[in-house]
Formats: C-alpha cells, sequence, structure tokens
C-alpha cells in the first residue's frame, strides 16, 4: 500500500495510523451509546478484521448472531421491546409477545444490551439496515477467511499469518454455526417485500435515520439489501470452491441469491430512479412523508452506488424471471450513477462545502422533534461523508474525494476533531452528538482502507505492465 499514488494515500495512511487507539474491546458506538447496534457494529467489526484483529471480530459476529430473534426463543429469557421509533404505536416500547417474535424471525434487533439481557427493535418492524449489514459483513469476513490466497497461505500448523492465528478449521465451525442463522435473516428480508415489487418497504424509521421517519421505498435500505445478497453469494462461492461435496446444493443457492440480487437491482433502476431529479431517490407514500418537499434527496443513497459498483462498471446483464435486460443497451448505469453523484454535489454540498445528509430543512421528525442542524436534520455526518467518498474514488471523482476528505482531516493528514463526532452543525462548525463515535471512525477507515488497497493494487498492475 505504501507504493500506491493516490493523491489520498499519503494522508490515508497517516488517519488510519492516528485512529488505531480507537479499536478497543467492545463495541459500542460511543459516547453516549451503551450496548451493541447491529448496524453500527457492521463498519467497527469490518474496521477490527481490516485491522488484523481476527479472532475478536470472529468471537463477536458469534455474539451478536446469538440474539437472532427466534419464534420459540425460550432459552435465554431475553426481552424483546420494540415501538419506540413508531408513530402509529405513539412512538411507545411495549414488549413483544409470541406472535411479534413470529412475525420479526430471523431477523437482527437494533440494538443488544447484553447487561440487562434486552434486545430492542426501535421501529414497528426490525430495521432492514440492522440485519442487512450484518449479514454484508459477516458474510465478506468470513469469505475473506475462506478465500484460496488465505487459504494457501496456512503454514503446516495449519494457522494463517494474515489472520494473527485463526485455524481454518475454527474458520470453518464458524461457518456450520452462522450460515443456517444468515439464510434465516436472508428469508426475512425477502418478506419484507410486500407487494412482490421486487423491492423491500420500510415503516417510519426503520433505518438510521431514527428521527426522519422516512416510509416507503427507501434507497439506502435497499443498498443494504444489496450488498448483504452480494456479499452472502461471495461467501457460498468460496464455500462451493472450498468444499463442494459438502455443499450440493450451494450452487442451486448461489443461483437463487444471485437472481433475487439482480431483481432488486432492477427494481431500483425502475422505480427509484427519477428522470425529474436526474438520481436515485427515495419513493415515500406522499401522505405520510418527511415534511418538506416530498421528493427529497439525501446523501446516503451513495450506498447504492456503492453496492453495485461491479454491475455498473461492468455493465453486467440483470435478469428477471419476466425479462431480461442488457443494461448496457437498455439503461446507462453508469450515467446514471454520475449524474446522482452530480446531484448530491449540486442540491447537498452547502454551508461552504459541507455534505449535509438532507437537501432540506425537515419540517417534521419523530420521536425526537429536531430543530434545523440537529442530529438528522440538516448536518453534516462523517459516516456517510465517509461513504461518498469512497463512491467518489470509486467513479474516478478524485479531487471531489481529497476535498470532502480535507473535511474530516487536515493537509498533513491527521485527523480534525470533525472525524470523532457523531455530527456536525455546519452553521457553526462545532462537533455534536456521541465522542468519540466510533461508527463515523470505523466508516472512514473501511474507505480509506479500500482507497489504499485500489491504489496499491493500480501499482502492482503498473509495473506488471512493464
Amino acid at each position: 500500500m505504501t507504493n500506491g499514488k493516490h493523491p489520498l494515500s499519503w494522508k490515508a495512511q497517516r488517519f488510519i495510523q492516528s485512529t488505531d487507539k480507537f479499536l478497543i474491546e467492545d463495541l459500542k458506538p460511543g459516547g453516549i451509546y451503551e450496548g451493541i447496534w447491529c448496524r453500527d457494529a457492521s463498519y467497527i467489526l469490518k474496521d477490527w478484521y481490516l485491522s488484523g484483529k481476527i479472532e475478536q471480530t470472529l468471537k463477536e459476529v458469534r455474539n451478536i448472531w446469538s440474539y437472532q430473534v427466534e419464534e420459540d426463543d425460550d432459552t435465554h429469557s431475553r426481552k424483546l421491546i420494540y415501538g419506540r421509533g413508531s408513530p402509529e404505536m405513539d412512538f411507545t416500547p411495549v414488549i413483544s409477545n409470541d406472535r411479534t417474535k413470529k412475525r420479526f424471525e430471523g431477523s437482527l434487533p437494533t440494538s443488544i444490551f447484553q447487561e440487562n439481557n434486552i434486545v430492542e427493535v426501535f421501529g414497528k418492524s426490525p430495521d432492514i439496515d440492522s440485519t442487512a449489514l450484518m449479514i454484508s459483513t459477516t458474510s465478506w469476513i468470513l469469505a475473506k477467511l475462506l478465500d484460496n490466497s488465505v487459504a494457501s497461505a496456512f503454514s503446516d500448523s495449519n494457522k494463517s499469518p494474515s489472520s494473527g492465528g485463526q485455524s481454518f478449521l475454527s474458520t470453518k465451525n464458524v461457518i456450520d454455526l452462522l450460515l443456517p442463522k444468515m439464510n434465516k435473516a436472508v428469508s426475512y428480508l425477502i418478506s419484507r417485500d410486500i407487494d412482490n415489487d421486487c423491492l423491500l418497504e420500510q415503516d417510519h424509521n426503520e433505518d438510521w435515520m431514527d428521527s426522519v421517519m422516512r416510509r416507503g421505498k427507501v434507497v439506502y435500505s435497499n443498498a443494504t439489501w444489496i450488498l448483504a445478497l452480494k456479499n452472502f453469494s461471495k461467501l457460498l462461492r468460496e464455500l462451493d470452491k472450498d468444499n463442494s461435496n459438502e455443499q450440493e446444493n450451494c450452487n442451486a443457492a448461489i443461483d437463487r441469491v444471485e437472481k433475487i440480487r439482480d431483481k432488486v437491482v432492477w427494481g431500483v433502476e425502475e422505480r427509484l430512479w427519477s428522470n425529474e431529479d436526474c438520481c436515485y431517490i427515495d419513493l415515500q407514500e406522499a401522505e405520510r412523508h418527511i415534511g418538506g418537499p416530498y421528493r427529497t434527496l439525501t446523501q446516503d443513497v451513495v450506498l447504492y452506488l456503492i453496492a453495485n459498483i461491479d454491475r455498473i462498471i461492468k455493465k453486467q446483464e440483470i435478469s428477471t424471471d419476466e425479462r431480461k435486460i442488457d443494461t448496457n443497451k437498455s439503461l446507462d448505469l453508469y450515467g446514471r450513477a454520475v449524474s446522482t453523484l452530480n446531484a448530491i454535489k449540486n442540491r447537498i454540498w452547502k454551508k461552504g462545502n459541507w455534505p449535509l445528509v438532507t437537501e432540506i430543512e425537515l419540517k417534521m421528525t419523530g420521536p425526537w422533534i429536531l430543530k434545523p442542524y440537529q442530529y438528522h436534520n440538516y448536518t453534516f455526518w462523517p459516516w456517510t461523508t465517509a461513504l461518498e467518498i469512497l463512491a467518489r474514488n470509486m467513479f474516478k471523482q478524485i479531487q471531489e474525494s481529497d476535498l470532502l476528505f480535507s473535511q474530516l482531516a487536515s493537509e498533513e493528514g491527521n485527523p480534525r476533531e470533525y472525524a470523532f463526532y457523531e455530527w456536525i452543525n455546519p452553521i457553526i462548525d462545532e462537533g455534536q452528538g456521541a465522542y468519540p463515535f466510533r461508527t463515523g471512525i470505523s466508516s472512514i477507515r473501511m474507505a480509506l482502507f479500500e482507497i489504499l488497497e485500489e491504489a496499491y493494487q493500480s501499482h502492482v498492475n503498473r509495473l506488471n505492465e512493464k
């Protein structure tokens, strides 16, 4: 990585080195937050893995999946509460019953409070992103450990130098434990497509912006679903390569997951692309939206570009049961992606080039009534900005990536305080919310790890061409 020529390489290395101290022993997001938050844990765990904390990563992955909602979960006597973020439930949490557990079965909760043996689903139903992001991260980590390049590096003692001593046999044991759980989670998420249009629908506050009350077909949430399917497919492919005799149905499972992913991507292109706005945008119910203009652009749509980058760059064919679409001829996916990035820059980069999470000041929020420049209402978030940095880098918008990173780190490559806050008020340039917010720090580090890896591979490729 040190030979990469990317303009961000040196600053990225400095940032990663100077933030290693935040790789502590638990998964709490930091600051005021207690317990484990599954969506936040997905970023922190990937950061741990990339930083070499393999044994600790697998231990916590197993722990999180042990809290998967099950209908007949009488062994742990844990309490499941839900509804605190739902206006239909008067923003009042209630204790689940057997019928609720059956409806939630296969999902992961929003948060886990181990000390009190309580798990919480924040909305009326489990958030799509908490479950999808943990499927994605778990699959990505396990696929990496199974990858042939790692397996071939095992020593005579059956240990991988790159895994800090994680044995191949131990990895397979973890997979045997978690694969059925992830299959259940995939089945749960499939059930969230209520109207059979291949897109998942959500109710109020069932995503990371838990006071904005988005309801309907949300680009970000469907992007997390695509990421889950993409990385789950990678894991199944690695399992198939490793031991096809034990995985007789692996090819059928891979085919099924890929077809579901194709349908979701096509659903996004068909329903969530706006010719009027020239970008991807949420499709919410007109009578119950977030206030202000109905079609509101949010920064988190960049996750769809990241999740679908392989299809966008390679222009792979998308298949559905009803039709077969050649995206190269029928849809300009690359053009749509660049147009979306342009829309974000034109509509969301405001207040002195701060990239805000919403393009407008929201007029209605809940359960917390948010003033403008507070929490999710027209503020700057380092973690979503890290996603935008990564997305722009993928589309060779290096100058824009560098400019965004400069909001988080100084020209000398040292972290600014902004990088450590949950969110920033763009009017007074003041960090607020949780501090230090480890989800944001880990998401920045993850983006930089990918940029450094790409720079290194480009350097190697140039050397090989000589």
